[in-house]
């Protein structure tokens, strides 16, 4: 299934950095660059900021210092390695050879699976279409967000401060599940 995940805007990034032979790309200094065009008016990259969070789910200050002083650079091979997740067969490790949804289905690891209701980078569709070749009795599938209530973007997962009462307590409870088990 092809995934709406905004990541596939990293796709020219991927391209251009095996055509140019690039190690490495400044995804930190870049995002840090147009920052101010995201937080600010005119807000000309206003779509940026829900790639990370979605509104009031982290403190303006403490968002500004995420996406200015957190993210770093990133591996050419990872990115072009992330990309083969939109081509047919989905995602392969470098060689292209290893599917790895091809094996999914042969773990006796249990999961846990979390998605945020609006997260775009890793939407809830694609996590469950991963969930879905998984063992059922081995794979548990979460979705933080609610209809008119709050809603959980790709950082807030982990992130955000109601992470620590909402999300951490869920993943602790699967763990000890497991671990008893």
């Amino acid at each position: 299934m092809s995934s709406r995940s905004s990541l596939k805007l990293l796709l020219p990034l991927a391209d251009s950095a095996q055509v140019l032979n690039v190690l490495v790309i400044p995804i930190g200094t870049l995002l840090a660059a147009t920052h101010p065009f995201a937080a600010n008016p005119p807000y000309l990259l206003s779509w940026l900021s829900p790639q990370i969070s979605t509104p009031d789910m982290l403190q303006p200050k403490l968002f500004e210092k995420l996406v200015t002083e957190n993210f770093e650079t990133v591996p050419a091979k990872l990115l072009l390695q992330l990309a083969t997740a939109f081509e047919e067969g989905g995602l392969r490790d470098r060689s292209g050879t290893f599917f790895y949804k091809n094996h999914l289905s042969k773990s006796n690891v249990p999961v846990l699976a979390i998605a945020g209701d609006q997260d775009l980078i890793c939407p809830p569709d694609a996590v469950y279409e991963t969930v879905k070749l998984i063992l059922e009795p081995l794979v548990t599938y979460k979705v933080f967000g609610e209809p008119g209530g709050l809603h959980f973007a790709h950082y807030d997962i982990v992130g955000a401060q109601l992470a620590v009462d909402l999300v951490y307590p869920y993943i602790i409870e699967f763990l000890n599940h497991h671990d008893a088990t």
